[in-house]
């Protein structure tokens, strides 16, 4: 490299002009592999491989736990759910795009499970197997009897 760190571009402008100037001299041609703009304060997202992982948020509303997750760009029918135990998993690809994650959630009540898809927004509600306490959080078991 015979650029010094110093003579590096600093702001996306500048690395603009870097490319182009760089095409139209003949000296390179650039070869785009993915771009990811990250904002403060916003949705934690972790990529492995070619998968990207977003975070599953997890509300309890009512009697009712909502899992809400980002997954843009894949249809409905890609999207996959898997309730474990106390983890939920949820996993999509097609030909441009792989997503897959996880969470410890409440043990969902079989059957139970809503599922809407809009806007690349993956929204699932179940009802819990023990139910919530009055402040909303998972509840324990009933006992035995």
């Amino acid at each position: 490299m015979t650029e010094r760190p110093e003579d590096l571009p600093n702001t996306l402008e500048e690395i603009l002009r870097h490319v182009m100037e760089s095409i139209q001299a003949g000296d390179t041609h650039p070869v785009f592999i993915g771009i990811q703009i990250v904002m403060p304060n916003g949705q934690d997202i972790t990529r492995r491989g070619d998968a990207t992982e977003p975070a599953i948020e997890v509300h309890s509303m009512g009697d009712r736990i909502v899992l809400v997750t980002e997954m843009p760009g894949v249809a409905r029918e890609d999207i996959h759910l898997l309730f474990r135990d106390d983890r939920v998993f949820v996993w999509a690809r097609d030909q441009e795009r792989h997503y897959k994650s996880s969470a410890q959630v409440p043990p969902a009540q079989e059957g139970s499970e809503e599922i809407t898809y809009r806007n690349g927004v993956l929204e699932v509600t179940y009802l819990p197997l023990f139910g919530t306490t009055r402040e909303g959080t998972p509840g324990d078991a009933p006992p035995a009897g």
